[in-house]
């Protein structure tokens, strides 16, 4: 950073806990600072370094954050604030992000993205976490795709940038990046905020699985103009497309806005269930009108659809993957347009699973407790009978089940039965498997 005196090989001190940190390279540098790899203990951290110009109530806002701590384990939460001894300003240090990770930007630019089961739980996790600070009466500011990262091999999420986060109706030292925000911070009449956050996740949202802007279509590309009479400045286009007219670009009442000729965008809308689809309509039609928590979307309502969505991947007879959408069974296949066949279901109280190869059962559909990561039950290829699947149990408890006109079996953990139709009780809940 030009004319700052460099941190590189000096060392830092924690203010909570004293303790010294070791400065090494320079990793990256913004508007606000410069982040370095640093060290303590021998351990690897990062440490972010204010400008001198960084005011106090950003000073004490990080002090808060850190007494606090990290409301869900996606953040990369600042530790503890440090200092120099040699060099004016401060710093907080922070867990170091893991070299798996990558930007949300890389995955949605991609032409081919990771299995729909992969993107789904990105998404969850991704609403999880935002749910979570919320909660804590916290608000992050700028969801955008420089501080959202990555790691699609794990499905797993990093949110950075933790200094944008503060109390809702705290001090504001952002104010967003310009195509997340929401309209009415667009035209400076709100704060950012959790309502507004709640947007700029709905945005989010829809960029991991459209692969594109939900307000960006044809209108929006013919406001630009070079014509002296009508050239507008982008200032002036941004302030309408994002802040005082923005319009769906699928919006099922105004078909101002349309997607582009041969946007992508189009094609990725049409393969997704209507029950999902109609989340986007409510966040960008009601959304955008009222910025309340009436009108946006929340988290729960996401977590929800996307719990939903990932029990409806199916597999079409032309082997592509697809979605099994329960109110529009006659979905026709975006590979080859047909009508893919009816898959296997497993009906459990408040949920029906697609029972297509790499399904999971979770402690969650059993139980509704939240808990999406413990799986009782995977769909697998049959080991002897090509095209045939069976439904393994991989919990610790025997299964019951009675199949069609035979008596009841027991089902004994790690043992595997065939996907036909039965009455099956798991123990903590009971369902049926139909096709």
């Amino acid at each position: 950073m030009s004319g700052q005196i460099s941190l590189q090989g000096r060392t830092l001190r924690m203010v909570r806990a004293g303790t010294a940190v070791s400065v090494g390279e320079r990793l990256g540098e913004g508007g606000q600072g410069v982040v370095h790899a640093v060290t303590i203990g021998g351990a690897p951290y990062a440490a972010k370094w204010y400008r001198y110009a960084a005011s106090d109530e950003l000073r004490r806002s990080i002090a808060w954050l850190v007494e606090h701590g990290r409301p869900h384990r996606a953040f990369i939460w600042p530790i503890d604030l440090v200092v120099s001894d040699e060099v004016g300003g401060f710093g907080y240090v922070m867990p170091r992000l893991e070299p798996r990770f990558s930007s949300f930007a890389q995955l949605v630019s991609k032409p081919e993205q990771p299995p729909f089961r992969v993107v789904i739980s990105i998404g969850r996790h991704l609403v999880t976490a935002f749910e979570a600070l919320h909660s804590a009466g916290l608000c992050y500011r700028d969801i955008s795709f420089g501080n959202l990262w990555v790691d699609p091999d794990h499905a797993d999420v990093a949110i950075i940038d933790n200094d944008n986060v503060g109390l809702d109706g705290g001090e504001v030292f952002v104010w967003g990046t310009l195509r997340f925000m929401a309209p009415e911070v667009v035209r400076r009449e709100a704060a950012p905020s959790s309502l507004t956050d709640l947007h700029s996740l709905a945005v989010f949202v829809f960029y991991l699985f459209m692969h594109g802007h939900p307000l960006e279509g044809v209108r929006t590309d013919s406001s630009y103009s070079w014509s002296p009479s009508d050239h507008h400045s982008e200032t002036d286009l941004a302030l309408r497309h994002f802040g005082t007219e923005p319009v769906f670009i699928f919006d099922p009442q105004d078909h101002s806005n349309p997607p582009r000729p041969g946007d992508p965008v189009a094609v990725w809308w049409r393969l997704y269930p209507k029950f999902f689809r109609a989340v986007f309509e409510r966040a960008f039609s009601s959304g955008l009108r009222d910025p309340s928590g009436l009108g946006r979307v929340a988290e729960g309502v996401w977590r929800r659809a996307l719990v939903k969505l990932g029990d409806c991947v199916a597999v079409c007879q032309c082997n592509a993957s697809v979605f099994y959408d329960p109110d529009d069974p006659g979905l026709r296949c975006w590979n080859c347009n047909q009508i893919p066949p009816r898959p296997p279901l497993l009906e459990l109280p408040g949920s029906t699973v697609v029972l297509s190869e790499g399904a999971v059962v979770t402690a969650h559909h059993l139980t509704r407790n939240r808990d999406y990561d413990t799986v009782v039950a995977t769909v697998e290829a049959h080991p002897a009978r090509p095209g045939e699947l069976v439904l393994h149990n991989v919990s610790e408890k025997a299964w019951t089940m009675t199949p069609i006109g035979e008596e009841p079996k027991t089902v004994d953990p790690q043992r595997r039965l065939g996907i036909r139709p039965m009455a099956i009780d798991f123990g903590s809940a009971r369902g049926k498997i139909t096709s």
